[in-house]
């Protein structure tokens, strides 16, 4: 293909309802296929709309005031047979449109924040479960995923990282040296200008593709993409900005990538692993934490108290 059409579904999700997102979902994937997309991207935890169980969820996950709501949050949990995914494959299918929907996963070590990739005829092509999981704060209930994978979808190298993810930048360069040439982002935050410079970052020096997906509201929203494409070929400056939704409107918009284009500059250009020298990395490896990086993640405190 000579061309990547992402839908950016920048819409709300219901809380903690996954029979009306899965409705909702269904209904926007035909409206972005209409618009002419080739894959379709949720925003991060679609199944419950990524909403706590109880209001101080995200302060304190462990109140045990709220034992009963909790334990159902997390029981709401789904593998790949259930009629959610099954839905998301069917459809997949019968409009010939890529799909990445996110879901609460049910895994034998945990629930876990995921992403499944889901081809036009209806298969899974990757499950990606989140590794930076925001340990700090609610998804402190959640397993972290244990690797960063990319998949071939139509002949383009794609990667998936969530949220939390892209505020390491190790994140995209390991989907980057996977191979990745276009990388996808469910996303359930504020989305302020220096998260989402990150992004144009992220693909400016790994040179790749970026689309992120987000839930509109206050100061949240911006569903954005950038190319890898920052210079043009006589050398000047272009703005690698594709498209951005408001942050409060509820859109989907198509976020084309030019695939020819982007081969091409990273083909001929610097950056993504044309010039590393690895063999001064070996500290990235190191997991001791030092001042004044030291912290205790709120599941450690609450053992603790």
């Amino acid at each position: 293909m000579k061309s990547l059409k992402v839908g950016l579904i920048q819409h709300k999700a219901k809380a903690n309802n996954i029979n009306m997102n899965l409705e909702l979902g269904l209904k926007y994937i035909s409206e972005a296929k209409k618009l002419g997309a080739d894959i379709v991207l949720f925003p991060e935890m679609w199944s419950n709309g990524y909403k706590p169980p109880y209001d101080d969820a995200f302060y304190n996950p462990f109140n045990e005031d709220y034992e009963n709501e909790r334990q159902k949050w997390l029981d709401e949990a789904i593998d790949e047979e259930s009629s959610y995914v099954k839905s998301f494959k069917g459809i997949a299918k019968s409009l010939e449109i890529g799909i990445v929907i996110t879901y609460l996963s049910k895994e034998s070590t945990g629930p876990q924040n995921t992403a499944l990739v889901i081809d036009k005829t209806g298969n899974i092509l990757m499950k990606y479960s989140k590794v930076h999981t925001c340990d700090f704060s609610l998804e402190a209930l959640l397993e972290s995923g244990k690797e960063f994978k990319v998949c071939d979808f139509c002949g383009v190298k794609l990667g998936v990282m969530i949220c939390y993810d892209r505020e390491f930048p190790e994140s995209a360069r390991v989907l980057m040296l996977k191979g990745a040439e276009i990388i996808l982002v469910p996303n359930a935050c504020d989305m302020n200008p220096a998260r989402i410079n990150q992004l144009s970052t992220r693909a400016f020096e790994n040179m790749v593709g970026i689309a992120m997906t987000n839930y509109p509201d206050n100061k949240w929203g911006n569903s954005c993409a950038f190319s890898p494409i920052v210079f043009d070929d006589d050398g000047n400056y272009i703005d690698n900005k594709i498209i951005m939704a408001g942050n409060i409107e509820e859109d989907i918009l198509i976020a084309e990538f030019d695939l020819d284009s982007i081969k091409n500059y990273r083909n001929r250009e610097t950056w993504g692993n044309a010039y590393r020298k690895v063999g001064a990395y070996k500290e990235l490896l190191d997991d001791k934490v030092e001042a004044p990086f030291i912290r205790k993640n709120i599941k450690e405190r609450n053992r603790i108290n």
